[in-house]
């Protein structure tokens, strides 16, 4: 019997951990960083070169505050996707595991993180209905050409 449970646990783990890994592979990675960090890089070009883009105080404001509000979206659904992640972990650790409960808590861990990347794609439309087609154009060149500067530097 303890050896029956000792491998029905390390199995159960595996499988977790294994939900894990591809959750983490999930990320959308584009060989430059995550969704995420596209919106925070493109956010942050359109800040530092507002003069060469001819964007007035109130859009750069209008910038800003979509990123602060996007940055703070992201930590809370990150802390809820966490706090999640901790109750399946403790439910695992009982003697006997709820499958049912822990398959709930594993649907609204997922639920998150697309909620989550889907707020993500949201932030990136609207910065991008921020620009005239001509802003977006420069925004491509800049993107270009600061890619190609950190490039350089490896």
């Amino acid at each position: 019997m303890g050896k029956r449970f000792i491998v029905v646990a390390m199995l159960l783990c595996f499988a977790f951990l294994t939900t894990q890994v591809y959750a983490e592979h999930g990320k959308m990675k584009d060989g430059h960083g995550d969704m995420e960090d596209m919106f925070y890089k493109k956010a942050m070009l359109i800040i530092k070169n507002q003069d060469e883009l001819g964007l007035s105080d109130e859009e750069v404001k209008k910038v800003k505050d979509l990123k602060m509000a996007t940055k703070k979206g992201l930590i809370s659904k990150t802390a809820e996707i966490e706090i999640v992640a901790l109750d399946i972990e403790a439910a695992m650790w009982e003697d006997a595991i709820d499958l049912e409960a822990v398959n709930v808590l594993i649907d609204k861990k997922y639920e998150l993180k697309k909620e989550k990347t889907k707020s993500i794609v949201a932030a990136c439309a609207t910065l991008k209905t921020m620009l005239t087609k001509e802003q977006q154009k420069q925004l491509k060149s800049l993107l270009c050409e600061s890619g190609k500067k950190s490039k350089k530097g490896f």
